[in-house]
């Protein structure tokens, strides 16, 4: 069984810069490439959900970003927990929403 490892994709340094550092900024002027960024699968098994959930996810954050500034809640300690083929926060990841001034 060959399967392709997320985790290590994703702290590629030649791939993203910082992989380490928690930087949502990062995907503002980037153009996902299917061998980069493997949240919905890749290849023929791509998620069927995949353009639905980016929609989705686009219109979501962008109106979150533009009322409010999100940071990590302090002293988290995130464990990172194996989930199938993938790996995730074992405990969720606790942010802070900030109310942005007028």
């Amino acid at each position: 069984m060959l399967v392709p490892s997320i985790y290590l994709t994703h702290m590629n340094p030649a791939v993203w810069r910082n992989p380490e550092r928690f930087d949502p900024t990062r995907f503002l002027d980037w153009k996902s490439n299917p061998y980069e960024f493997l949240p919905f699968g890749g290849g023929v098994r791509r998620c069927i959900g995949l353009a639905f959930a980016l929609f989705e996810m686009k219109r979501v954050l962008r109106r979150i970003v533009a009322r409010a500034n999100l940071r990590l809640a302090p002293g988290f300690r995130p464990r990172l927990v194996r989930r199938g083929v993938t790996f995730a926060v074992s405990e969720g990841m606790p942010l802070i929403l900030e109310s942005r001034a007028a």
